[in-house]
């Protein structure tokens, strides 16, 4: 047992110095041929390290080569996705606009005919006065505004008869009126 246990402490002492020989430490007792030996374990070392280091860094570039894909791939068919739903979309506003547009002019339909009927009876009553060489007023109005042309043309055949009774001339419907007017006075 005695033996097992020198063995041991030996083999202990001999991976200590290789270790501090290893990271350099207590190199002053190492041979020249020691060193040299060292040195080609340790570029061996590092030529196997960097080996693995370049397998690793591949497959993580082959990884995000493979990512990159499924991205652009996702990415393609939501832009496929968002095109059709904005033309969908925009197919149906354009619908929506052209029932909107269609049921206002359904609307309109019967004002325009009403309007369109109003004109041709505006025009109807403005034919019915002739006037000699003068413009003709573009409204009925105008026809209310100067009554002086209707009775100097001598063309004319029709005089303009007020809808109510003429309210300013109170000797018609009040006789006594002058007699009134001058007991206020």
């Amino acid at each position: 047992m005695h033996g097992e246990l020198r063995r041991i402490r030996k083999e202990t002492h001999n991976l200590q110095l290789s270790l501090q020989r290893y990271t350099g430490d207590d190199l002053s007792s190492v041979q020249y041929d020691q060193l040299l030996q060292l040195e080609h374990q340790l570029e061996n070392s590092v030529n196997k390290v960097r080996a693995r280091k370049f397998e690793l860094l591949q497959q993580q570039m082959d990884n995000l080569r493979r990512k990159e894909r499924m991205l652009e791939e996702e990415n393609e068919q939501m832009f496929r996705l968002i095109k059709d739903h904005d033309h969908h979309q925009a197919a149906a506003w354009e619908e929506h606009q052209q029932a909107a547009a269609a049921a206002a002019a359904a609307a309109m339909a019967p004002k325009l005919e009403e309007h369109h009927q109003h004109y041709h009876r505006h025009v109807q009553v403005l034919d019915q006065f002739p006037f000699s060489g003068e413009a003709q007023p573009s409204s009925v109005l105008e026809l209310a505004i100067n009554p002086h042309q209707i009775h100097q043309s001598s063309a004319s055949s029709f005089r303009l008869q007020p809808a109510q009774p003429n309210l300013q001339d109170f000797t018609l419907h009040c006789p006594n009126y002058g007699k009134i007017k001058s007991n206020f006075n």
